[in-house]
């Protein structure tokens, strides 16, 4: 068995969740790694800083969302709040009462979440009243997507569901097979013009009629090998990143593809362990790893263009382009700016040693971060 298998058993074990599924955050050290090289600290500003009031357990998916100058984010005991990106100011406020696993998505129809017991919920992006409340078949642990009238999202039991996003009702549900085991997460549905591309725990990745929910197309990004179920883990937990006409996945224990959006064609396929995200630009595809490595490649053929190691051995968020590098965020509590040309670690910084599980959002010259203590800031980093 591989190594990386026998480090999820361990964590299953001892969590005793081998009834149902393993969580990505159960499966790294959170110690920061012996850099031989210590890069230097950034001179970071914060502009402010809130209490969302609750921690984030494990195997939920709360990241911030950016929208007309507020930044929306909840917390894991059913707070939804809005402030203002600038200042910090608090718009609005609202308690669902119901544990939120799966935040936020927004749109100009409203801010989505999903809950614990299976309920999607729309909230007024200006006041924070609920829209709606519509029941899905499990819960949802990852963000919502909003938009083109629709508010889409991916349940745990493997359905993907398209809502009214005037009424709530159900336009329609495509279902996908759950393998007996695998990763506790999903990724989020990406939209895109007249369709949603969404992964599934089965190393496959389809791309649905936004209208009607019928397939366009299906790839697989993977395909299960092994004897044991721990084996045979290929989840797509990663969000599809989508640029021009391309969309890019990638599977645990997998690879990663360059796939044409227009007819779900494999232009290009590396093998690659995809655990934290991934994100694109002009030129490459930027991945992160099971091992919390971080991978450039061309996005036109997949060719290696750079590697990371230095973080081997945290579990690392998807990157982010900020000025012309990028941002990662680490299990140590650690941001990390990285060269995106070369890949060298440039520098580090600690927000008071909390675990930051999801991407940081980048709004112009400001970064905002949301740990797993559920404290939410607004930083930039000065120019030297």
């Amino acid at each position: 068995m591989k190594a990386g298998n026998l480090r999820i058993l361990f964590a299953l074990m001892v969590a005793g969740m081998l009834a149902g599924c393993g969580g990505p955050s159960l499966i790294k050290a959170e110690d920061p790694p012996a850099l031989e090289t210590p890069p230097g600290e950034p001179a970071v500003t914060e502009h402010w800083s809130v209490s969302l009031g609750a921690a984030t357990p494990p195997g939920y998916r709360l990241e911030p969302a950016l929208m007309d100058e507020r930044v929306f984010a909840a917390g894991a005991d059913g707070t939804v709040a809005a402030y203002d990106a600038a200042s910090g100011e608090r718009r609005w406020r609202q308690d669902l009462d119901v544990a939120i696993t799966g935040a936020v998505g927004v749109g100009e129809t409203g801010v989505a979440v999903g809950t614990a017991n299976a309920e999607v919920v729309l909230l007024d992006p200006d006041s924070g009243a609920v829209k709606w409340r519509q029941r899905v078949s499990s819960e949802v642990l990852a963000p919502p997507a909003v938009g083109q009238g629709s508010v889409v999202v991916r349940t745990g039991d493997g359905g993907v569901f398209a809502l009214e996003a005037d009424t709530g009702e159900q336009r329609w549900l495509y279902r996908s097979g759950v393998p007996a085991l695998s990763l506790r997460g999903h990724g989020s549905p990406v939209l895109v013009n007249g369709g949603v591309v969404v992964g599934f725990d089965n190393g496959r990745l389809a791309a649905l009629e936004l209208g009607n929910g019928d397939v366009a197309w299906e790839a697989s990004v993977a395909v299960p090998e092994g004897r044991s179920d721990l084996e045979r883990m290929v989840d797509l937990d990663a969000d599809p990143a989508v640029a021009g006409g391309d969309v890019f996945a990638g599977a645990y224990q997998g690879r990663v593809a360059g796939i044409a959006l227009a007819n779900g064609q494999i232009a290009w396929t590396r093998e690659v362990s995809v655990l934290g995200g991934i994100s694109v630009d002009d030129s490459n595809v930027y991945v992160t790893d099971e091992r919390g490595r971080l991978w450039a490649f061309d996005r036109r053929n997949g060719a290696s263009v750079w590697r990371l190691d230095a973080l081997e051995g945290l579990s690392l968020t998807a990157p982010r382009r900020y000025r012309d590098g990028l941002i990662v965020a680490g299990s140590d509590g650690y941001l990390n700016w990285i060269g995106r040309r070369d890949g060298a670690l440039e520098a580090r910084y600690a927000f008071d040693n909390s675990r930051l599980s999801v991407a940081p959002r980048v709004d112009g010259e400001r970064i905002v971060v949301l740990d797993r203590r559920g404290q939410l800031r607004s930083i930039s980093v000065n120019q030297q």
